[in-house]
C-alpha cells in the first residue's frame, strides 16, 4: 500500500513464479528506512519489471544475505576483540585466536558474494538498460573460451591457495603472554633510494644500507 513502507527481508525462499518470498522473516519499514531514508516510502520490487528483465532471483537473494552476514560477523569479531583488549585478555584468550583464524577467509568470501550480487543482479543486461547480455556474447567459440577459462582457474587457484595457506600458517601461531616487542635497534623506516638515514621510532639514526 502507498505510504506503508517496505520491510527488510532477513530470510525467505524466493518463488519467482509466484513473485513472492515463502517463509519470509522481515523487519517492517526497515527496508524503506535504509534505501530511501524514509519510514513510509515504497521501494520498487520485482513485480515492477517484466519477467523478461528479471534476474534469477535466488542467486541474488542468497548471495546478498551471505555478504551481509559475513560483514556482520566480521564487525562482531572486531567488537569482541576490542572488549578483550580493553580487559587485557586479548593475547591470552585461545578461543579468540581460533575464531580469528576461522574468520580469515570471511572478507574474501564476502567480496565474492558481493560480486555475485552485482553481476547476477544486472541480468539480463551487460550495461543496464542499454545492452543485453545476449547482444554482447563474444564471437569466440566455446572450446576457446573453455580453454582460456580453465587456464585462469588453474593459475588463480594456485596463487590464492598458496597465499591463503601462507597466511593461515602465520596466523596459526598465537601471541604469547609477555612476548617481547621487536628489537628497537632495527630501522622501522628506511630512506629507500634517497641517500639519507633511516630512523626508528626512538629517533635514533642508522646508516642507510643503500649508501
Amino acid at each position: 500500500a502507498a505510504g506503508a513502507g517496505d520491510p527488510l527481508v532477513l530470510f525467505g525462499l524466493p518463488d519467482m513464479r509466484a513473485q513472492r518470498n515463502d517463509y519470509e522473516i522481515a523487519i517492517p519499514h526497515l527496508g524503506s528506512l535504509i534505501l530511501t531514508h524514509s519510514w513510509s516510502d515504497s521501494i520498487r520490487g520485482l513485480r515492477d519489471w517484466p519477467e523478461s528483465e528479471q534476474p534469477y532471483v535466488p542467486v541474488v537473494f542468497f548471495a546478498f544475505r551471505i555478504m551481509v552476514a559475513l560483514g556482520v560477523l566480521m564487525a562482531g569479531v572486531g567488537v569482541l576483540a576490542l572488549v578483550l583488549r580493553l580487559r587485557g585478555r586479548l593475547y591470552d584468550t585461545p578461543w579468540m585466536h581460533g575464531l580469528a583464524v576461522a574468520m580469515a577467509p570471511a572478507g574474501f568470501l564476502a567480496l565474492l558474494a558481493g560480486w555475485t550480487v552485482t553481476e547476477a543482479g544486472r541480468q539480463p543486461y551487460t550495461v543496464y538498460g542499454m545492452l543485453h547480455t545476449a547482444q554482447s556474447v563474444s564471437p569466440v567459440g566455446a572450446p576457446g573460451v573453455a580453454v582460456s577459462l580453465l587456464g585462469f582457474v588453474l593459475v588463480y587457484a594456485i596463487v590464492y591457495a598458496s597465499g591463503v595457506t601462507f597466511l593461515l600458517r602465520m596466523m596459526a601461531h598465537p601471541p604469547l603472554p609477555g612476548e617481547s616487542a621487536p628489537d628497537s635497534g632495527l630501522p622501522i623506516r628506511t630512506a629507500g633510494l634517497v641517500p639519507s638515514v633511516a630512523e626508528d621510532i626512538t629517533g635514533a639514526s642508522h646508516p642507510n644500507p643503500a649508501e
